[in-house]
């Protein structure tokens, strides 16, 4: 009967790793993939990032391409640094990039659906709100 008890728990175990397996890959698929873009910008100078499924992301901030490590766990989601070239562009758009490399710092979480993505802070404060990027 003890033995039993054992596998039996085992198999709870597992099943519930593999709920939390699934969940995670829930949430990561809509995030991981597409580019999103903050659909309010100008068209020459769109900020967007891009969460590749290797813990990177890529984007452009408006003015400079930029790149840096990111985890997306059951927890939430961190941005690592990111680090991006150093073009002189208007001051309008060296503020966008600003903005955008602030809100990467205070990412926390992130709720994302096929066509929107919010970045969210550690309280579950919007901090930007992202259109995925439609196919060209």
């Amino acid at each position: 009967m003890s033995l039993f008890l054992r596998s039996s728990g085992l198999g709870s175990l597992s099943a519930a790793v593999f709920l939390l397996a699934q969940s995670l890959a829930a949430v990561a698929a809509p995030v991981q993939g597409p580019e999103w873009v903050f659909a309010n910008d100008p068209p020459e100078a769109q900020r967007s990032v891009q969460f590749s499924g290797g813990g990177r992301l890529i984007g452009f901030s408006g003015c400079n391409p930029f790149s840096g490590p990111y985890e997306l766990t059951q927890d939430g989601l961190t941005i690592g640094e990111v680090v991006a070239t150093r073009r002189d562009c208007s001051q309008e758009a060296m503020d966008r990039e600003t903005e955008l490399f602030r809100i990467l710092n205070l990412v926390r979480s992130a709720e994302a659906s096929q066509s929107e993505l919010v970045l969210k802070a550690a309280d579950g404060t919007p901090l930007a709100n992202l259109a995925r990027r439609s196919q060209r």
